[in-house]
């Protein structure tokens, strides 16, 4: 048992929350691509917007609250990441999760702007093609820094784990899914059903990394 292992022991019911997150998270953000997949892409026409909405009232409703809760559930998951990965001694691991965190926080304002599509504040309704259009563009223009910013930090911490007790086959999974993540970017380029294939990568990735989680440490 090396050095580290004392410490580990004592965190471990903190990577258990963290791994309980990180899987029910993948499957919230899995039941996402499969809504995204739904709804498709919103029309370039402004003026057909307000229609697009109202034929999706239910997957657009869905989304919102599945992706709120989906990102909330990431907040342990970054906590555990960091300490499971002794984050505060390598650099690289410290920057992944700080560009995780930052990825959360822009998804949470994305959720608020997301919700004025489907949910009436006072009762005001977005019914100008105008304005619909800016909260679209708003929250499908935040949701591609959104990708850039997961890639950036899946890449990171996949190298990472190549050496440490996720496995190497979780480490070459979230390079490939950071990759994807920076390659899909541009959802509007690249279609919903790409798009949603992407998603779901990163969805499996949660998935195995919670499961690693739960188990840690995996050895000692």
């Amino acid at each position: 048992m090396d050095a580290s292992a004392p410490r580990a022991q004592a965190l471990g019911p903190r990577f258990k929350l963290g791994g309980i997150s990180s899987v029910a998270s993948g499957v919230l953000f899995l039941l996402k691509s499969v809504l995204d997949l739904l709804v498709g892409d919103p029309p370039s026409e402004s003026t057909q917007l307000p229609s697009w909405i109202a034929s999706h009232q239910l997957p657009l409703s869905l989304t919102n609250e599945v992706l709120f809760f989906a990102v909330v559930l990431l907040i342990p998951v970054i906590f555990a990441l960091y300490r499971s990965m002794d984050g505060s001694g390598r650099s690289w691991v410290g920057f992944g999760c700080g560009i995780l965190a930052l990825a959360v926080a822009i998804v949470l304002a994305l959720v608020f702007i997301h919700g004025r599509l489907v949910y009436p504040v006072y009762g005001i309704d977005l019914d100008e093609p105008a304005t619909v259009a800016l909260v679209v563009s708003l929250y499908y223009g935040g949701m591609h820094e959104v990708a850039l910013l997961l890639g950036a930090a899946l890449v990171m911490l996949g190298l990472s784990m190549r050496q440490g007790a996720f496995g190497r086959a979780v480490a070459v999974l979230g390079v490939i899914v950071g990759a994807a993540q920076l390659a899909g970017s541009f959802p509007w380029l690249v279609g919903p059903l790409l798009t949603s294939i992407i998603q779901a990568m990163f969805a499996l990735w949660l998935v195995l990394v919670g499961l690693r989680l739960v188990r840690f440490p995996i050895s000692g």
